[in-house]
């Protein structure tokens, strides 16, 4: 007892002297406009002590040696601050560095959950910043998607995604399935298809990390993850307006404001878009489709208790009122038409065809640094959608398949983190994590039993020869029917024919499947320098998951005799329960990766190792329930990134082999009658690419991009027991071989607060299948599009742009998905891509 009195004793006298040997330096970096930077580095002495500034801007200096020292601010594309400081206790240094327009800016992510630059991080990661989404009017996840490559954004509509990372697809609006690729909003998961679509207004940047990164962002990102971050409030007064009109009636609206309420405490920032367009396909039946309109808000409140806390509210809300999805049929024509999806369709819901859906979510995020090297995080949220989407899913004037599609989701999720950063030597993180969805889809289908008859006819053939085909009924028509008495009773002899009763000219039915998910996660990952050039990084993440399935369909209200002819009676499409059927099944789950990075100046070249993994479906239905084994990847890559010529130019190249084990499928078919979207095991499959990515400062403030990506995807012929499988051979859908973008981003100066700027791009994509089939029809060739945003800037502060834009110039016809439920029935229905859109606009920032 003695001794440890001693101990605590001495313990106590050496920090009191060292305490009054020593003080601190805090601070905030600034960029020249005023707004805060993060991810600067402010290093003292040469390095002898450092830290990096917090999402703020703010840095804290500890245990700093009383005296004279020198201290540094460095971040690329900005010229180093350099000042002596005499430390005597606690000093205070604020910073404004001034841009070096002769070089490219750095781009800090925080992929690693740490701030660092994209050239940093030892994986193929593409970024773009706010300024960057602004300038080049990139509103839409789709319309980004055409700049980064290896990754694919199709949109039908907000409520039905496609995400698509080297390759491989994520698109199931099944309540049971999950995500492959993990959409994710300031750290928060927002994967499930129907919510996934967010507008980018306002935003911080984007971060698209490819290859598995289980180990990162958790047990969804099985072959990549999309990151949107959203600007937060900060600690200055500024606004900005910006308002457009084009053709098709297209408004467009975007702004916010930030505001001090509290000095150095508290900031509000508000922010709104609202964006609405007419249909660019007319609709013979009244109105027009593949329109838009977008209402979105956020309120985000900075809360700085301490030197060294940091609390973010985010409250986000956005709101879809969309006209109908021209889904055009490819075979039948619509009246003094033809089936060219690119023109007017004939859907006979006309106006009552549309999509509408709210999304909810609020944030915490706090940031609680320990010392210089640690600090704890805390993500806490919590998230609601529910979307209802009416369409026509025969593409055709007659009244066969009018469905309607309703989705809701509950989710909340809160995540603990351990962050330590040792610039030189180990810097990691350590955490947990809770994530829990209720969801549910509802699906019915509204009928004339005439028209419905028909699209079933082929498949009733298949059993009862005796029935003749049927061509599909229009309003105007019906056909005079008779079927034998072996359809409505077998037991009858089949000589005696019976005039089938009369078809109901309106049937109702509907179906519903459910999906409760919970998962508990543990994970760690670090990056430990080796020497000064190698590095290596490592992760693990653990998970334990309980997943329950459901299914549910009711007998309709009103019987239908069509029901008898395909066993499901008294339905049509979906075969009765007595009840719910609901399945659970737990999984406990283990991600890594394993990265060897080497570093020379400004450059590094990298190799991996890492592991995916998509969690088990639990597919439950009237005919029976099938647990898919979660499918699995072996990921392998090699990198190499770096800056070049004083920076002025940066460049990122990778190539990757991927090796998948349980393949999971999913297509919309009919099966022993009954419409389903059914997720099958299809076996092994095997992909290889490569993307490269450049930009080049070319002049003061101006600079040209491009990139390029290679992928070739393909299931293999055999699965992992050398049988032979269903898809042997084929493409992954959705994935071009080739996707390019070349653009530029040119201001020329004519007086000091005057500048023209002139933002040309073109894109291009090579040919893709939209069914894993490969079916020969459902495809769209290559092709190219071209845009141009150009104008004026004034003035500094405040500052004003006048311009034009241009998105698709020379109005290229393209489609961008077919097949769809018409398919199932051999009617495959075709969805144009966006023609040419142009306008002006006008922003005012102060």
């Amino acid at each position: 007892m003695r001794h440890l009195f001693f101990f605590v004793l001495t313990t106590v006298t050496l920090s009191t002297a060292w305490g009054q040997n020593s003080g601190t330096i805090t601070g905030t970096v600034r960029g020249a406009s005023g707004e805060t930077m993060p991810g600067v580095t402010i290093v003292l002495d040469d390095s002898r002590l450092g830290t990096t500034t917090d999402e703020s801007g703010r840095y804290l200096l500890r245990n700093v040696p009383t005296g004279r020292h020198d201290l540094q601010a460095s971040f690329v594309g900005f010229q180093t601050f350099r000042q002596s400081v005499t430390v005597n206790g606690a000093e205070r240094l604020d910073i404004t560095l001034a841009e070096n327009p002769s070089q490219l800016s750095e781009v800090i992510v925080s992929t690693q959950k740490r701030a660092e630059s994209i050239l940093d991080v030892p994986i193929a990661i593409a970024a773009v910043d706010g300024n960057f989404l602004k300038r080049q009017r990139i509103q839409e996840l789709d319309v980004l998607s055409n700049y980064i490559p290896g990754l694919q954004v199709q949109l039908q509509s907000p409520n039905n995604p496609g995400f698509v990372i080297r390759g491989v697809t994520s698109d199931d609006g099944d309540s049971r399935a999950q995500a492959r690729v993990s959409v994710f909003q300031d750290g928060v998961q927002i994967s499930r298809s129907r919510g996934a679509v967010v507008e980018l207004f306002d935003m911080e940047r984007v971060e698209v990390a490819k290859g598995p990164q289980g180990t990162l962002f958790g047990r969804g990102a099985q072959i990549g993850a999309v990151h949107l971050i959203q600007n937060k409030a900060r600690n200055n007064q500024s606004g900005e307006v910006q308002l457009s009109y084009g053709n098709y009636n297209a408004l467009y609206a975007q702004g916010f404001i930030n505001q001090p309420v509290v000095k150095d405490k508290l900031f509000v920032r508000v922010a709104g878009v609202a964006s609405k367009r007419d249909g660019f396909i007319e609709n013979i039946s009244g109105g027009t489709l593949n329109g838009k309109g977008t209402y979105a808000g956020r309120l985000a409140l900075r809360y700085l208790p301490g030197t060294r806390s940091t609390l973010d509210l985010l409250v986000n809300y956005q709101y879809d009122d969309y006209p109908g999805t021209s889904f055009k049929s490819g075979r039948y024509t619509p009246r003094g038409g033809t089936t060219d999806p690119n023109t007017a369709a004939d859907l006979e819901q006309g106006t009552n065809l549309f999509i509408r859906r709210k999304v909810f979510g609020t944030t915490l995020l706090w940031n609680q640094q320990l010392t210089n090297r640690l600090s704890l995080n805390s993500i806490s949220a919590y998230r609601w959608f529910n979307s209802h989407e009416n369409f026509d899913a025969d593409g055709t004037v007659a009244p066969a398949l009018f469905l309607a599609e309703f989705a809701d989701s509950r989710q909340w999720s809160q995540e603990f983190r351990l962050n330590y950063q040792n610039e030189g030597r180990f810097s990691g993180f350590a955490g947990v994590s809770v994530f829990s969805e209720d969801n549910a889809q509802r699906v019915s289908l509204v009928t004339d039993e005439r028209s419905i008859l028909a699209l079933y006819t082929a498949l009733i053939n298949q059993s009862v020869p005796t029935i003749p085909v049927i061509p599909i009924v229009f309003p105007n028509g019906t056909p005079n029917l008779t079927l034998t008495s072996a359809v409505l009773n077998p037991l009858l002899p089949p000589q005696v024919p019976r005039p089938l009763p009369p078809l109901k000219t309106r049937h109702e039915e509907a179906y519903a499947n459910y999906g409760q998910n919970t998962a508990y996660e543990l994970f760690a990952d670090g990056t430990y320098q080796v020497t000064p050039r190698l590095s290596l990084s490592a992760g693990i993440r653990g998970t334990y998951e309980s997943q329950t399935g459901g299914y549910q369909a009711d007998p309709a209200a009103a019987p239908s005799l069509i029901g008898l002819l395909v066993n499901n009676f008294p339905n049509i499409l979906s075969r009765p329960t007595q009840g719910r059927y609901s399945v659970t099944k737990d999984y406990f789950s283990a991600v890594g990766r394993l990265v060897l990075d080497y570093k020379i100046g400004n450059q590094k070249a990298y190799v991996s190792l890492s592991r995916g993994r998509r969690p088990g479906v639990i597919q439950v239905s009237a005919i029976d329930t099938t647990l898919l084994r979660p499918e699995t990847v072996m990921s392998y890559e090699i990198g190499y990134k770096g800056a070049a010529l004083a920076n002025r130019l940066q460049y990122d190249l990778a190539a990757y082999f991927y090796d998948w084990n349980n393949f999971q499928s999913t297509s919309i078919v009919l099966q022993q009658g009954q419409l389903r979207a059914l997720s099958t095991d299809a076996g092994s499959a095997r992909s290889f690419g490569a993307e490269v990515g450049l930009r080049y400062n070319v002049f003061r403030n101006s600079l040209l991009y491009g990139s390029y990506s290679y992928i070739d995807g393909k299931f293999n012929d055999t699965d992992q027991e050398g049988r032979q499988q269903q898809f042997a051979g084929n493409r992954f859908r959705l994935t071009p071989m080739n996707q390019m973008a070349l653009g530029a981003d040119l201001n020329f100066p004519v007086q000091s607060r005057f500048s023209i700027y002139f933002r040309p791009n073109y894109t291009y994509k090579s040919k893709v299948f939209f069914e894993n089939t490969n079916q020969a029809n459902l495809v769209q060739e290559g092709y190219g599009l071209v845009n141009l945003n150009t104008g004026v800037e004034l003035g500094a502060k405040p500052r004003v742009m006048v311009g034009f834009f241009g998105k698709n110039l020379l109005d290229q016809n393209y489609i961008i998905d077919a097949g769809n439920t018409g398919n199932a029935f051999g009617i495959p229905t075709f969805i144009a891509g966006p023609p040419r859109f142009v306008g002006a606009e006008v922003r005012v920032s102060f």
